[in-house]
């Protein structure tokens, strides 16, 4: 493996050994962004298949198994400092990284749960958006880098991330923040702990009343997913509800098989304790016994993404329980299109996405209603 430098911050890993598997599928040729499939192409095609090792190997070298051109750090806030958060279950400390923008606040807080299947992904996975975000939204931004499976399975991470808003609650001075003017949001698995945790703020004794829950590509129902694709059945509509798992399920950036490998560490292979828990609506929000009086939601859908129709599917939920919902899905791009925001070597789409948030963000957090 080479590494080229473009800047101090921005490391490109370049794979030199060509895995066949990577290549895009002709069906789907059509359909992509020619941005994607031009990155896919030249930098994507050589990554190696992480769901075909095991987390330990992956975790010798995650440059091999990882897809990160062309990212970068983001731009310069104001101030950035980490603060380490009580959790439970078992008591530890976790670390949360707050972006503050420039002038005299106190300001909204939005507060960010990184994607990464539960099993993956840290400070640095988000540090460009939640950066960018500080900056353009003129907001407090916290990244809870919460703990991680195998070695903290479900629901670990839920509870992590709700500590992380009440500890930010409850230290609303010291952080120069309005606790009343709070977001949440998270990307993928990041996605579900947000709507999990809207619940959390509706039931909790005061309830805590979020400006947004924003759901980026999130995971809402992961039912369908099978222990091991290699022996399992083709989804069918007899067994799977939405069309983008069936269909999308050879993607080679996020197959299903990617699916599994993160859905085995963070709930097990018992078969009935997967099966119980993913009968838990923590692990399948669209589950939850009440929708109802939830924050006003955001859900973001990528078109080449397995886990599109169920973040659409508890969209749709949630509007027809009487809340404040909107959705956008963004045409051609895969499941983690958000991360790829360079400035100048990204994706057009990821970039518009990154200014539609922090549009969203204002409006939700000055009162206005967003649509």
């Amino acid at each position: 493996m080479a590494t080229v430098t473009l800047t101090k911050d921005e490391p490109v890993y370049l794979i030199t050994n060509t895995n066949p598997q990577n290549a895009i599928p002709e069906k789907y040729l059509h359909g992509l962004d020619p941005e994607w499939c031009q990155m896919w192409t030249e930098h994507g095609k050589d990554v190696s298949s992480a769901h075909l090792v095991t987390i330990e190997e992956f975790q010798k070298s995650p440059g091999k198994y990882s897809f990160t051109y062309p990212t970068w750090t983001g731009p310069k806030v104001n101030q950035v400092h980490d603060v380490q958060v009580p959790v439970s279950g078992p008591s530890e400390y976790i670390t949360c990284r707050v972006y503050t923008p420039s002038g005299d606040g106190p300001f909204p807080v939005h507060l960010n749960f990184h994607g990464g299947g539960w099993v993956l992904g840290g400070l640095s996975s988000e540090a460009a958006w939640c950066r960018s975000i500080c900056n353009e939204a003129s907001i407090v931004v916290i990244d809870v880098d919460y703990r991680l499976a195998p070695k903290y399975p479900f629901p670990t991470a839920l509870y992590d991330c709700w500590s992380a808003v009440q500890w930010t609650i409850e230290n609303s001075l010291s952080l120069n923040i309005k606790p009343d003017s709070i977001s949440i949001g998270g990307l993928s698995s990041g996605g579900l702990i947000t709507a999990v945790l809207a619940h959390f703020a509706r039931d909790s004794t005061p309830p805590v009343e979020l400006k947004l829950q924003l759901m980026i590509v999130p995971a809402a129902d992961m039912r369908y997913v099978p222990l091991s694709t290699t022996d399992a059945e083709p989804l069918t509509a007899e067994t799977c509800r939405y069309p983008s798992a069936i269909f999308l399920s050879d993607l080679p950036w996020s197959p299903l098989a990617r699916e599994s490998w993160f859905l085995n560490y963070f709930i097990g292979t018992d078969q009935p304790t997967r099966d119980t828990i993913l009968a838990d609506w923590r692990m399948t929000p669209v589950l939850a016994p009440s929708l109802n009086n939830l924050a006003p939601a955001h859900i973001v859908t990528a078109e080449f993404d397995v886990e599109r129709d169920e973040g659409e599917y508890y969209g749709k939920l949630l509007q027809e329980a009487g809340n404040t919902v909107t959705m956008k899905r963004y045409a051609g791009v895969p499941h983690a299109f958000a991360h790829y925001n360079h400035p100048e070597r990204g994706l057009s789409k990821s970039r518009q996405f990154l200014q539609d948030s922090a549009e969203l963000l204002r409006a939700a957090h000055d009162g206005d209603t967003f649509s």
